[in-house]
């Protein structure tokens, strides 16, 4: 499945949902937010979120500071 995450081009093998897809990248889900589409995803929702084919995924992570 092609998609595109944070503007480059992934190609997935055997991931359906987000939570799988960031697992199979390795990215570090702490304190991270997703735009699927113009939709926000929280990190609660990652497993249920289905991703199809050319799925626009943006993430954010947020860092505390003082």
């Amino acid at each position: 499945m092609n998609i595109i995450l944070n503007g480059k081009p992934y190609v997935i093998e055997n991931s359906n949902n987000l939570l799988n897809i960031l697992k199979t990248l390795d990215i570090n889900l702490q304190n991270l937010i997703a735009e699927v589409n113009g939709e926000i995803v929280t990190a609660k929702e990652f497993e249920n979120k289905i991703i199809n084919e050319n799925d626009v995924i943006e993430l954010v992570k947020f860092v505390g500071g003082g």
